[in-house]
Parts: structure tokens; C-alpha cells; sequence
């Protein structure tokens, strides 16, 4: 019986292996379709403004497209980072509170 029970739980733990996976290629999937979207729309504004500056008899502006290594990646923080974030912000608060306080006080 025990051996039964970890044959299912093995299998199971594959299942959700390659199905995490699976959700793992189709999220990067998407992100490509997303920036291969933003890269077309970009590419499409420039033209247009260099058509309006053409017009107005501005010369173009030439710029590189930009390569998806530049993206800078969103930077997941931990708790205590959160948390020590916050204390700073609050303390900041309360240094300008305090500040305005005397100014009220003192004038």
C-alpha cells in the first residue's frame, strides 16, 4: 500500500513538474510576442515622427533600435527589504512633519 502511495505521489510530482514547465514556456512565449510587439510599435512611431519632421523640413532622427538585453528586468525585493524600505520613508515623514511643526511653532 505505502509503495502504491509514493508511485501516485511521484507521478503526481511530475505531472506538476511538466505542467509548470509548460506554463513556463508559455509565459516566455508571450513576453516575446509582447516585445517583439512594443519593438514593431516603436519602429512604426519613428517612422511617423521622421515623416512630420520631414514635412516641417527638420532632417530625421536616427535612433538604434533597441536590443531586448537593454530592458532592464523588474527587480523583485525580499520582505525585509520592503520593510526597511518603509521604516526609511516613515522616518523621512516624520523628520518633515517635525520640521514644519517648529516653523509653525516658531514663527
Amino acid at each position: 500500500m505505502l509503495l502504491m502511495f509514493d508511485k501516485i505521489m511521484d507521478w503526481l510530482g511530475r505531472l506538476r513538474q511538466g505542467m509548470r514547465s509548460r506554463y513556463v514556456r508559455l509565459l516566455e512565449a508571450e513576453i516575446a510576442r509582447d516585445r517583439a510587439e512594443i519593438e514593431r510599435l516603436r519602429a512604426e512611431n519613428r517612422a511617423m515622427l521622421n515623416s512630420l519632421l520631414g514635412s516641417a523640413g527638420v532632417p530625421p532622427i536616427e535612433t538604434p533600435p533597441v536590443h531586448p538585453a537593454q530592458i532592464a528586468p523588474i527587480r523583485r525585493r525580499s520582505w525585509p527589504q520592503i520593510a526597511a524600505a518603509r521604516e526609511i520613508a516613515a522616518g523621512r515623514e516624520a523628520r518633515v512633519r517635525d520640521r514644519s511643526e517648529q516653523r509653525q511653532a516658531g514663527a
